[in-house]
């Protein structure tokens, strides 16, 4: 019997439509790291949505807890990727040195947080980074954009990251309807939408 049923329902819906995602950016023909980073930050939370969803929560009594890593460490990396792609974005719009220096504190923000995560074994750690990515560089870096560019893409972006916050409300605070749409579900109702509005978002930043 599964465990979390919805819950891992929920979290396969934010999968496929994450790779969907992916499938379109591969589709377009500009080709630019901005473009990889979008693509793969797609294909990495497809792939941690489903780790999350089926270790996670539907095997969560049948397997050790650190199975959960493979998902948390994903995701992680899908975060790093967006934050990537914001700052290299940006790096035209600003002086070399500043963004050069956030391009190397990306790296160094992800394995701290990776190795807090893997050695403690702590979801904390893994909501921490989220919300310091999306919540701080993410959201600065889109921000920046919009301010210089007014473009839409950046526009999409930010209403996503204030869907998700939104939807990191419910999580933390652990507000659900039932036991059968708890809290998680709730959350991953908004992670779709959010996932929808970065897709568009991006859609609109590669192409221009």
């Amino acid at each position: 019997m599964l465990h979390e049923p919805v819950t891992t329902l929920t979290d396969v819906f934010v999968s496929i439509i994450c790779f969907v995602a992916y499938r379109k950016l591969r589709k377009l023909p500009q080709r630019s790291q901005v473009h990889s980073l979008f693509k793969y930050y797609f294909l990495s939370m497809s792939l941690a949505t489903l780790l999350g969803g089926v270790f996670g929560h539907a095997l969560l009594h049948y397997v050790p807890f650190y199975m959960k890593l493979p998902g948390w460490i994903t995701s992680m990396v899908s975060v790093a990727l967006l934050e990537r792609a914001m700052i290299i974005y940006s790096r035209k719009l600003m002086d070399q040195k500043i963004g050069n220096f956030f391009s190397k504190l990306n790296i160094i923000e992800l394995l701290t947080f990776l190795m807090l995560s893997m050695i403690t074994l702590n979801f904390q750690f893994v909501l921490i980074h989220a919300g310091y990515g999306m919540g701080i560089v993410v959201a600065g870096f889109t921000g920046f954009v919009y301010f210089k560019e007014k473009n839409k893409g950046s526009k999409q972006i930010l209403l996503a990251i204030l869907v998700s916050t939104i939807g990191a409300v419910f999580f933390v605070f652990k507000i659900g309807l039932d036991k059968w749409f708890n809290h998680a579900d709730i959350s991953h109702v908004f992670m779709m939408i959010a996932s929808v509005l970065i897709y568009k978002g991006a859609r609109n930043l590669i192409v221009g």
